[in-house]
């Protein structure tokens, strides 16, 4: 009569934590995201019958849990309510005080514990669980914690079936659990060791996402190279037998061995996403965030990964540690930003429950996700200017659809670096009223045009913009000029050889149809051929005219 929920932030995103759970205990899941109405899912909790309802939770969602807990409390008082997860993990006593619509709470890893506590419900005698906090008599009681399981003690999370039931969605997995690092800002300061499955298992378990084709799978290792040569066995084994899976990792660049890095450059395209978390280059910040890092050897490392242009990267910063001022952010951001990722993260410091950070002299919500205000460095001013910054960030740089565009802006504006260019973006967006803001792609296109324009005085970012448009879509923007290319264009695409010339991912379709696929443009003297779908673009001047 349990119910395991999971609330994501997303309806793409699939929760471990409860599939864990289900596989030890034999419970019902049932998953939903932030994005639901409450009275949505509190009735389908409500009418599933369960009288214990077990809540994964996190900082994403642990409003809507409490919600959800009150009024299923005031619904039918017989319900009992469990939480458990990593925000609730450090702060159980309090979540108790402050709440008495929670019944339990379940600190730490939980495959052990949850099965004892649903055996101990029949008794009513928790005495026994390890790692439970409760009431009794009106005092809040807190058992010892409980032991960390061996990795290899618990079942392969997904059921037979289940990853092809969850096509289109974001499938999750962990080869291991820990860090060996202690960076103060991550909750894994709190701990210490790694736990590792044993290789063979970590293989059959990758084989399965590949054989169901699923598309992407994202490894929650906390430093995936923790262990260098373990991580290139693992490589290795996916570039052998993944022809369509994707696996996401998070690295420790500066740790990388040669023969991971080596292992990583030789996978075929789009085989594997990596995330660095670079976070500031400032040697002060580094110190007391207890994160030692070597810039010259992530910065050699991400060149080398760059360099055959197969791996997807992404580079994380934060804004509002401690130590570090406004001017120093915007240095570690033009450091990151000069190598060049496939994404920038611009984050924020969170003080999350568990996490070691000295704050002293900053700020935070009271409420999650418990983000910085203010640091020791820096103001609430500056941090809403940066907050206009990721925005723009996001926008334009992350989105991947402006690279020429915003390349010759940067070339061309005035501004001192490309931090100061964003800066300088995002008070337009301000000062127009668009920060924050929902708008079109075609929106974006204008906006920006008009920026390089009036702030930059770009003479050829309609052109830039264009090209970056029609790499990426076929329709038009409303500053693009028209150009009646079609017969000639119909009379290329006769001609023997010209497919396989320019479109070899075509070169099998008749000129009818791939004129369909395709897009041409004039720009000055030069003809472009553009295939949106394939995100290409060839230059076709030399067999166009």
């Amino acid at each position: 009569m349990s119910l395991l929920v999971a609330i994501n932030a997303k309806y793409i995103h699939t929760n471990l934590a409860v599939r864990y759970l289900r596989q030890t205990t034999g419970c019902e899941i049932r998953e939903y995201s932030i994005n639901d109405r409450t009275e949505t899912v509190m009735a389908d909790i409500y009418l599933s019958g369960k009288k214990t309802i077990l809540f994964s939770c996190y900082l994403w969602n642990i409003r809507m849990v409490l919600e959800l807990c009150s009024r299923l409390k005031k619904a039918d008082s017989s319900i009992q309510t469990v939480l458990g997860g990593p925000e609730v993990s450090f702060s159980a006593e309090e979540i108790l005080s402050e709440h008495p619509y929670v019944d339990f709470v379940i600190r730490g890893e939980g495959e052990e514990s949850v099965p004892v506590f649903l055996a101990a419900k029949e008794s009513g005698d928790f005495r026994t669980v390890l790692g439970l906090s409760y009431r009794e008599m009106g005092k809040i009681i807190t058992n010892p914690p409980a032991p960390v399981p061996e990795l290899d003690s618990i079942p392969f999370p997904y059921d037979d079936g289940e990853l092809e039931d969850l096509s289109g969605r974001l499938i999750y997995y962990e080869t291991s659990r820990g860090c060996p690092f202690r960076c103060g800002f991550c909750l894994s300061s709190a701990t210490t060791g790694v736990r590792f499955l044993p290789l063979e298992r970590v293989k059959k378990e990758l084989l399965a996402f590949i054989l169901a084709g699923v598309p992407l799978v994202k490894l929650v290792d906390r430093t995936f190279n923790a262990d260098n040569r373990r991580a290139v066995e693992i490589v290795n084994f996916i570039k052998e037998h993944s022809e369509k899976t994707c696996f996401h990792f998070e690295v420790k660049a500066e740790t990388m061995s040669e023969e991971l890095v080596d292992a990583l450059m030789g996978a075929r395209k789009g085989l594997f996403q990596l995330e660095i978390g670079v976070q500031s280059t400032n040697p002060e910040t580094l110190s007391k965030i207890k994160r030692g890092a070597d810039f010259g050897k992530i910065t050699d490392v991400v060149n080398r990964l760059k360099k055959n242009g197969n791996i997807h990267l992404h580079l994380d910063l934060i804004a509002g540690l401690p130590g570090e001022s406004y001017a120093q952010f915007a240095r570690s951001f033009d450091d990151v930003f000069s190598l060049r990722p496939h994404d920038l993260q611009l984050g924020f410091l969170k003080k999350l429950k568990g996490a070691t950070l000295d704050t002293k002299g900053s700020r935070f919500t009271d409420e999650p996700p418990y983000e910085v205000i203010h640091s020791d460095a820096m103001s609430y001013a500056e941090i809403l200017l940066l907050k206009d910054i990721e925005d723009v960030l996001e926008k334009y740089y992350n989105s991947g659809t402006f690279s020429r565009s915003l390349s010759y802006l940067i070339t061309e504006d005035d501004a001192s670096s490309a931090f100061c260019f964003f800066e300088k973006l995002a008070r337009f967006f301000r000062e127009k009223g668009y920060s924050g803001q929902a708008l079109s792609r075609k929106s974006l296109y204008e906006i920006l045009c008009e920026f390089g324009e009036r702030e930059v005085k770009a003479e050829q970012i309609q052109e830039y913009l264009a090209f970056d448009y029609l790499t990426h879509y076929k329709d038009h923007l409303s500053f693009m000029h028209a150009d009646d290319l079609k017969q000639r264009a119909f009379e290329f695409l006769k001609t023997e050889g010209i497919a396989e010339k320019y479109f070899p991912q075509r070169k099998d379709e008749k000129p009818t149809e791939l004129y369909k696929h395709l897009r041409f443009y004039r720009f000055g003297e030069k003809v472009f051929a553009f295939d949106a779908e394939n995100a290409i673009n060839c230059d076709i001047t030399a067999d166009f005219s």
